[in-house]
């Protein structure tokens, strides 16, 4: 190992030294803390950067075409080759508060987008939250769900150091609210998301109870509006795009509307209304929030003095487009050489800011997606890969579900939910009728088993512990990271691989524990990181850890994720 050059690397490697080894305790790590580093060496600013449903090969695939952000990023920075989201149930909400927490979806609680609350007898939402209001800056309202980080069990990396370091300031955006939501954690400063009915920037009252004059500013200008008479063109000229294959592909999008460029002005009064609908499903609504993510490290003078804050942005567009058009379209080439020449902008604005010396930057996404599974089994690529319309697949697990409830002797209704991954099961009605909750679930999943596109079932128990887990696939372990007893489904189901059960006919999606949804990019870039490839295994769960101690700030006790700083720090 080099001897340390620079006042950053030298605490950083005294860290090690200084801090108590890490311990496994009954399995959870407990982190000794730090000692914190000298006020004139830490990163004044840490910038967490999610970019939706970026998939690994992102980097590499276009690398030749990238000459802005993303190429800055992977010629500076130090690139973990081989990271993975390591829970199974592979959705925006658990991916983002992985990333920002450290910890699974088993402590975090957060184990999909919406999950079926027992309680009150209906779906929750990631971010829902009945006693907040959206609040928006101008005559339009916005939607009428509250928001809030209510139902995140555990702190966020913000919290950690506002809790060590009270002065420190936190910031969250993306256009998603649950992205932005669980990014911020428990007590950021503010967390804003897009509201197109809103037509702008909102927040709710869980953050305050109105909107910064420059947030009022930003959404009153008319850039909201700059793509929407030209639509959206080529960024490059065709022959670019060849290595995406053909634009015309009866799978995507609605099977007619698939090829650049997209309109959208069609001359009619409606238009702008439906432009804002629209604009989260192309490369603009990410220029739009990482120009709204520069403003606000200009106006909240973030990194401006000695108590380091933090900003997290997610780029929510890159996983509409890659759901509507697949990873490997014409539009999702385009939409990585956009974020190319973004992520320069929002480089360069960090540069002026905050010093490029002074801030350390980590990207990394929430889960990947699978390729059109008819394109792929089309091309001969996975002859196997299908598609399990979900109105098919409710109906299905509902037929078996109906099957092992008649044989049990108990009513249908016994089925409360069919959520995107298991059913939910009314156990306390079966167990008033004589029937074990265990036995209720097995007999579920047994039915389950036999559908053709299932390769497993789990039942709570078998995650819990409480059932011995025979026979179970090498998956199992990501299946408990991805379980909290309150929330998950009585019965989970694997899917079989290649096959994608989705709400839309055409486009992709995500959600299973498989290579193509669970690698992404883990780097990290800016001061005292060194150029490098790394073929180490990690986790998303690490970027928190890595960045607590480029800050000189401790994580919580029990956390999942690791501190990657030495591997970053050294040549």
């Amino acid at each position: 190992m080099c001897a340390a050059k620079h006042s950053a690397l030298s605490w950083t490697l005294a860290l090690g030294l200084l801090a108590a080894c890490t311990r496994e305790s009954g399995g959870q790590s407990t982190v000794h803390a730090p000692e914190v580093p000298e006020a004139a060496a830490r990163p004044r600013l840490v910038v967490l950067l999610v970019i939706d449903q970026m998939r690994a090969d992102y980097l590499s695939r276009y690398a030749d075409l990238y000459t802005g952000g993303l190429a800055r990023l992977r010629q500076q920075g130090a690139l973990f080759e081989e990271a993975h989201v390591q829970h199974a149930l592979t959705f925006t909400a658990p991916g983002h508060a992985s990333a920002s927490t450290a910890t699974h979806p088993s402590r975090h609680g957060v184990i999909e987008n919406e999950w079926y609350d027992r309680d009150a007898r209906k779906k929750a939402y990631a971010a829902d939250d009945k006693d907040a209001r959206i609040v928006t800056s101008g005559p339009r309202a916005g939607s009428p769900d509250g928001r809030s980080p209510e139902q995140l069990m555990r702190p966020a990396i913000g919290d950690w150091l506002k809790e060590q370091v009270p002065k420190a300031r936190v910031f969250s955006v993306a256009f998603k609210d649950r992205a932005s939501v669980m990014m911020g954690g428990q007590h950021p400063d503010r967390a804003y998301w897009f509201d197109a009915a809103a037509a702008g920037y909102v927040s709710s009252s869980w953050y305050g109870e109105s909107l910064p004059a420059w947030v009022v500013d930003f959404n009153s200008e008319t850039r909201v509006f700059r793509r929407f008479a030209e639509g959206w063109q080529r960024l490059r000229d065709a022959a670019t795009y060849a290595r995406s294959g053909a634009d015309k592909v009866e799978f995507e999008a609605d099977g007619v509307h698939t090829e650049l460029p997209h309109g959208f002005d069609d001359g009619t009064p409606q238009a702008r209304d439906s432009f804002l609908k629209e604009l989260q499903w192309t490369p603009f609504g990410d220029e739009l929030t990482l120009a709204f993510a520069q403003r606000m490290l200009k106006e909240e003078q973030l990194g401006a003095d000695a108590d380091p804050d933090i900003l997290l942005v997610s780029c929510s567009s890159a996983d509409y487009v890659g759901h509507r058009y697949g990873p490997m379209s014409h539009e999702a080439q385009d939409y990585y050489m956009r974020l190319d020449g973004y992520l320069d902008v929002f480089l360069r604005e960090l540069d002026a800011q905050v010093g490029a010396g002074n801030y350390v930057l980590a990207l990394t996404a929430d889960h990947g997606a699978i390729p059109i599974p008819e394109l792929l089994a089309q091309s001969g690529q996975q002859k196997d890969a299908r598609r399990v319309t979900m109105a098919d697949y409710k109906a299905q697990v509902t037929r078996q579900v109906g099957a092992a409830t008649q044989a049990l002797n108990l009513p249908p209704e016994i089925l409360l939910d069919i959520g995107e991954t298991g059913v939910w099961l009314d156990v306390a009605a079966a167990e008033a009728k004589g029937v074990r909750p265990d036995l209720l679930r097995a007999a579920v999943g047994k039915e389950l088993a036999k559908l053709d596109f299932v390769a497993e079932v789990l039942t709570a128990d078998v995650l819990s512990g409480a059932a011995p887990d025979t026979g179970a696939s090498e998956f199992l372990e990501r299946y408990r990271r991805s379980f909290f007893p309150a929330r998950s489904p009585d019965v989970l189901m694997r899917f079989k691989e290649w096959t994608l059960a989705a709400t839309f006919p055409k486009g992709t999606s995500h959600g299973s524990p498989y290579r193509y949804d669970t690698h992404v990019p883990v780097l990290f870039f800016g001061a005292q990181v060194v150029a490098k490839t790394l073929a180490e295994p990690v986790g998303t769960v690490d970027v928190a850890p890595t960045l607590a101690e480029f800050l000189g700030i401790t994580p919580p006790a029990q956390v999942d994720g690791r501190s990657l700083a030495s591997l970053v720090t050294t040549r």
